[in-house]
């Protein structure tokens, strides 16, 4: 036999080996992170253009990254904006539907930009949070997005109606989120996020969208034959970088949050998470454990539970958490090969309340038996 066919065969094996060899699931970097932080900056405040500018330009970047690296986390979730339509970073795709000129509902600095800048030299992985529909409190937005309008059996409910409102307070009334959208606005929204992709490129590590209702999902398939789509959507959003986790919300129950029944959207990575306690909330008080044993996320999705250190979503002063309670779930689920993040209040110059940071600090000073794979404490 000579040597150049023993090579071949040699070849022929291995490639037979690797064709049929069982593929080995690769550990994503959420999952390494130990636990992360995330920030509702500004998100509950209705702002004038000038008072959130002035807001925006007293964020200290460099004294917020260091206090969050303080705490050993690996991922931040920061709010670029919520639903009243101000986000904390220029955008001339958004400030072109609204027909207005940058500072008026968009930041003139790009704070997205520098905390990016500055957590990637911490080693510190940066999820922006969005909506995943037009922002809910401005009827004038919702129709400039060209997103679904707020409607009142069926027919528009006009700009006199608050577009958050309710079915019991108003007779027939839907939300724009709780309605399909539509090409229009799926095209609008794909430019709007993806001005921010490419921008930020391998600065942002994934998105998390909010307001993605069972509507929003039952719309897919029904929408895949128009030329903007969801998945057109997600492309721009995913333009800067392909790599980006991305997650969906419905709300804040553990079957839709975490996904047990399956994925909110074909492109989800990462379940949203959203929840108020490391519990499950039943009827009798505390139910189950929140861990990806008791509701585990489809194949493919990495188990992700978010939830208020504090008091509230972007509220409180303390941890209503003590320290041991921190380190054992966190441990718990990291263990199981989840992820956890935590809300933590910050105010509009970039300062997280002592008494919380001194917490996180501390929970920080054990990562690396948080992250070794098994249970520690």
């Amino acid at each position: 036999m000579n040597r150049g066919f023993k090579i071949s065969s040699l070849l022929l094996l291995l490639a037979l080996f690797a064709r049929e060899a069982p593929a080995v699931e690769k550990e994503r970097w959420l999952q390494k992170t130990g636990f992360g932080l995330m920030f509702h900056y500004e998100a509950f405040r209705n702002h004038t253009s000038k008072s959130y500018n002035r807001t925006v330009d007293s964020f200290d970047v460099p004294g917020f990254a260091r206090a969050v690296a303080g705490t050993r986390c690996g991922h931040v979730i920061f709010v670029i904006g919520q639903h009243w339509g101000k986000y904390c970073a220029p955008n001339s795709a958004y400030e072109k539907l609204l027909g207005v000129k940058n500072g008026v509902w968009t930041s003139r600095r790009d704070l997205i930009l520098e905390i990016g800048r500055e957590l990637e030299k911490r080693g510190i992985r940066l999820v922006i949070y969005m909506t995943a529909r037009a922002p809910m409190r401005h009827y004038e937005i919702i129709k400039a997005m060209g997103d679904t309008l707020p409607s009142i059996n069926g027919k528009p409910a006009g700009p006199k109606v608050n577009p958050l409102s309710h079915p019991r307070k108003v007779k027939g009334f839907l939300r724009s989120e709780n309605q399909a959208p539509n090409p229009v606005f799926l095209k609008n929204w794909g430019d709007v996020c993806g001005e921010w992709s490419k921008r930020y490129g391998k600065l942002v590590s994934g998105w998390w969208f909010d307001g993605y209702k069972m509507e929003m999902k039952e719309a897919y398939e029904g929408l895949k034959k128009e030329k903007h789509n969801i998945d057109t959507w997600v492309a721009a959003v995913r333009s800067g970088n392909p790599a980006a986790e991305l997650a969906f919300n419905a709300g804040a129950h553990p079957i839709l949050s975490l996904c047990t029944n399956g994925k909110l959207c074909p492109h989800q990575t990462y379940t949203s998470g959203e929840n108020h306690s490391f519990n499950q909330k039943t009827k009798k008080g505390k139910g189950k454990l929140l861990t990806p044993t008791n509701f585990p996320a489809p194949e493919g999705v990495v188990w992700h539970l978010l939830l208020p250190v504090s008091k509230g979503w972007g509220a409180g002063e303390e941890s209503r958490f003590d320290l041991a309670t921190l380190r054992d779930r966190v441990d718990h689920i990291n263990a199981e090969g989840g992820a956890v993040t935590f809300d933590v209040p910050i105010t509009g110059d970039g300062v997280i309340p002592a008494a919380v940071l001194r917490v996180l600090k501390d929970l920080g000073k054990d990562i690396d038996k948080l992250t070794d794979g098994a249970r520690s404490f």
